[in-house]
């Protein structure tokens, strides 16, 4: 299950790496209109990639040149800010273990450990299945297979029915927020637009809950749908809101626009505004509001991405080779999942009422961590990775280096990267500017007081986790359908004092490989 991505801090420049284009739309249209092609990479990004020690060295062959910044991207002109290098952006880059990705550019640099890890697992898995025949008569115990995939076509057809549901963003946002008879009161830049958008989201997401709770599943069918119908809302909400945002833009470029041409002289200052707006309409070759076809959505919806853009950087084509070898790691490491959980897992939760809660926990650490990791790699390494090959998505660092995180914070920006962009893009900065902008205004009692005391980082970080938190126990409870009296969500908030402590303890801060090791026993 994904954890809480906290989005402590606004992304640095490691994690959100700025792409200048040394050639501006109007050169690459001309140079495209002459025969001649622009280059694959700039020297720019050799030398980001370069300097980027998370990032492996892609195929200049394969990756094209199209790159897309996130909104209003830089001009040749225009210097770099602080707030620039905090966007959320995109960029062609591999994942840091994508094994396959090394060997296909000719790097064997982590081939031997991989071929280890694989045998290690190999001979081990013999002998758990020649222990389970000795013990039991059968190598591979069947009972929950048979849970697994009883009701399949049911909950396929379910599944298909809930992807195809989230299409209903296309025409609500071409009728209501940029076709030519948009209602007047539903402006995108009024506060009842936003309203009415979250309206729309919370019925969706309701609709689906409940057709999840009426269907009977075991467990392991609920716990799936309802792991996808969050992360379809995730992407459902990033659209909607991304559109919104645009959808105002284009009102306002509209309306100077309009303005500009009533006047008998060309206003400065207005002319640098449509430009401005202009940009962020059309970043790189294709222009808002023509983006908004069910094709370009359902583009969005395959990619292995929760934050929605106009344009994403592109692969040059399909390697099939590479698709199939993710499909057959997908199936090697459930099947790997299937028989940790099956002979490790369960015997010791059907024993726990004889043994006790204590010492059926400390059984399960090993399997459960070996579960979880084996869970990232089937998730992140595996699926997201055949996901971007097949829809040519070139950014792929779906991971950081979580494994040398010194804090959960530090962990939870680094293990889960989509979700963590996507509570940074939509949650964590549109508060902390909210707060920012706030602080100004005059107020008196406990209010005025808070943002005076809480830097704006600090109170977006609370909301974050406030709102993964409460996400979190909504998915866990329908799940489960059993409500713990909300112990997980006040377990995740509990993590603000810690990651506080953590930060402004001088004597631990600078202590890495003690916080490591804290990380690693807290986990």
């Amino acid at each position: 299950m994904f954890v809480s991505q906290v989005a402590d801090g606004p992304p640095s420049s490691h994690d959100s790496p700025q792409l200048r284009p040394q050639m501006t739309r109007g050169e690459i249209e001309s140079a495209l209109a002459s025969g001649s092609s622009p280059p694959v990479f700039t020297s720019s990004l050799r030398r980001s990639l370069r300097n980027d020690r998370d990032d492996s060295a892609l195929d200049q062959n394969h990756l094209s040149h199209r790159k897309t910044d996130c909104s209003q991207p830089l001009s040749s002109n225009e210097p770099e800010t602080k707030e620039r290098k905090n966007q959320i952006c995109f960029q062609p880059r591999a994942s840091i273990l994508d094994y396959t990705e090394l060997m296909y550019q000719g790097s064997d640099r982590i081939r031997g450990l991989v071929t280890c890890f694989w045998t290690i697992i190999g001979a081990y898995l013999i002998s758990l299945l020649l222990s389970h025949y000795e013990n039991n008569g059968e190598f591979l115990s069947r009972g929950l297979a048979s849970l697994i995939f009883s009701r399949g076509t049911d909950l396929i057809l379910s599944d298909l029915a809930l992807v195809l549901s989230t299409s209903f963003v296309v025409p609500f946002v071409r009728v209501l927020w940029i076709g030519r008879w948009q209602p007047r009161f539903l402006d995108p830049r009024h506060s009842r637009s936003m309203i009415f958008q979250a309206v729309a989201e919370i019925g969706w997401l309701v609709v689906w809950y409940t057709w999840q709770g009426t269907r009977g599943w075991p467990w392991s069918q609920r716990c799936f749908f309802s792991l996808h119908t969050a992360v379809n809302w995730m992407k459902v909400h990033s659209y909607l809101s991304t559109n919104r945002r645009l959808a105002c833009s284009l009102r306002t470029r509209n309306e100077l626009e309009g303005l500009q041409s009533t006047r008998k002289e060309q206003n400065k200052v207005t002319c640098m505004q449509i430009k401005a707006l202009d940009a962020e309409l059309c970043p790189y070759m294709v222009r808002f509001p023509e983006t908004q076809t069910l094709s370009n959505y359902a583009m969005f919806q395959l990619c292995p991405t929760l934050v929605y853009e106009i344009e994403y950087p592109r692969t040059s084509r399909i390697r099939w080779g590479y698709v199939a070898e993710k499909m057959a790691g997908t199936v090697g490491i459930f099947i790997v999942f299937y028989i940790v959980v099956a002979h490790l897992v369960i015997p010791h939760l059907e024993r726990m009422h004889e043994v006790g809660l204590l010492l059926t926990t400390v059984h399960l650490m090993g399997p459960m961590a070996t579960c979880w990791l084996l869970f990232f790699f089937i998730t992140f390494d595996s699926i997201a990775n055949g996901f971007a090959e097949l829809t040519c998505f070139a950014d792929r660092r779906f991971y950081d280096d979580w494994w040398n995180a010194r804090g959960l914070d530090e962990f939870s920006r680094k293990w889960n990267r989509p979700v963590h962009m996507f509570l940074a893009r939509h949650i964590y900065m549109p508060v902390r500017e909210l707060w920012k902008n706030s602080r100004d205004i005059k107020r008196s009692g406990f209010i005025s007081r808070l943002q005076k005391n809480m830097p704006p980082s600090v109170a977006a970080m609370a909301a974050t986790f406030f709102f993964s938190s409460i996400l979190h126990e909504v998915t866990i409870v329908v799940a489960c359908h059993r409500w713990n009296h909300g112990v997980f969500f006040f377990s995740q908030m509990l993590q603000i004092p810690v990651i506080l402590f953590a930060e402004r303890a001088a004597w631990f801060r600078g202590q890495q490989a003690l916080r490591n090791w804290s990380f690693w026993l807290s986990m």
